[in-house]
């Protein structure tokens, strides 16, 4: 009987045993490697240079003296808008990418060049039988259509000569290239205004028909390198605002024309712009 219950505790005591090994095992399993990281749930910052601009300005032409059947002797002085953005990677250096549209000329008027016009003619002599013919005239005269429109993409670099008091002096230069739309033309009318294109006639004489068309008209679109000098002020409104205002000299590249005399020229096309604005600083 003794030997029996010795028997049956043997295993409760090997189980008890491999309990109490197991168990600070067991603890330790539970006990983690490494220390708890802490969660960051700070935003993530987009940058801490990047602004945005807008300005609207005021823009003179220099005078290409055109031919005023295809466009004007002048284009008129005009407003420009751009669009664009920007970094400032210190105190002193900046860098933009700017889009600006300006509508360089637009006109619709009678010109002043009244001139004689054939709507059709007479034999001589009267009744025949006709040696000769006499044209019947009408004094006509040309109405213009013609507007001009750019946008100019430029890549800019600036100076930024300290800030004094909120005011910050700049310079600064750019590259990139003008698209620029031209549509131009002429439509001549009679005196009693009825259009003179497409007025048919038949010489009594020579019996030779004849189709009158002095109208012209011309639209295009071209792509020219152009380049820029800045200078301006800058004034800090607040922390992320500031007002600019700036003088521009662009260049559009070089264009060629036809003069009010007929001879071809080849002239650069030059804007002088004086723009206000504002700088917004998103950070």
């Amino acid at each position: 009987m003794l030997s029996f219950l010795s028997r049956a505790r043997a295993p409760i005591a090997f189980a008890a045993i491999i309990g109490a090994l197991l168990s600070p095992a067991a603890k330790a399993a539970d006990m983690p490697f490494l220390p708890p990281q802490p969660v960051n749930d700070a935003p993530v910052e987009f940058g801490s240079g990047w602004y945005l601009r807008g300005d609207l300005g005021v823009s003179h032409v220099n005078n290409l003296n055109i031919d005023p059947a295809l466009l004007s002797n002048a284009l008129a002085n005009n407003w420009t808008i751009g669009l664009g953005g920007g970094y400032q990677y210190n105190s002193w250096f900046r860098t933009e990418l700017t889009a600006d549209y300006e509508s360089l000329y637009k006109k619709y008027d009678p010109g002043s060049n009244q001139t004689l016009c054939e709507i059709g003619a007479v034999g001589k002599p009267a009744g025949g039988p006709f040696t000769s013919s006499v044209p019947v005239n009408s004094l006509c005269t040309p109405v213009y259509h013609t507007r001009a429109e750019m946008v100019t993409l430029l890549t800019s670099a600036y100076l930024d000569l300290g800030n004094w008091a909120g005011f910050t002096p700049y310079v600064g230069a750019g590259v990139g290239a003008n698209i620029f739309y031209l549509k131009n033309q002429v439509n001549w009318y009679q005196s009693n205004l009825a259009a003179y294109a497409g007025v048919t006639w038949t010489d009594p004489y020579t019996l030779g028909t004849y189709t009158a068309n002095w109208d012209r008209a011309y639209s295009g679109t071209s792509v020219r390198f152009a380049y820029a000098l800045m200078a301006g002020v800058a004034y800090d409104v607040s922390q992320h605002l500031k007002i600019d205002l700036g003088y521009r000299w662009l260049n559009l590249g070089r264009y060629d024309w036809t003069d009010r005399y007929g001879q071809s020229i080849s002239k650069d096309l030059v804007l002088h712009q004086v723009r206000a604005g504002f700088r917004y600083m998103i950070d």
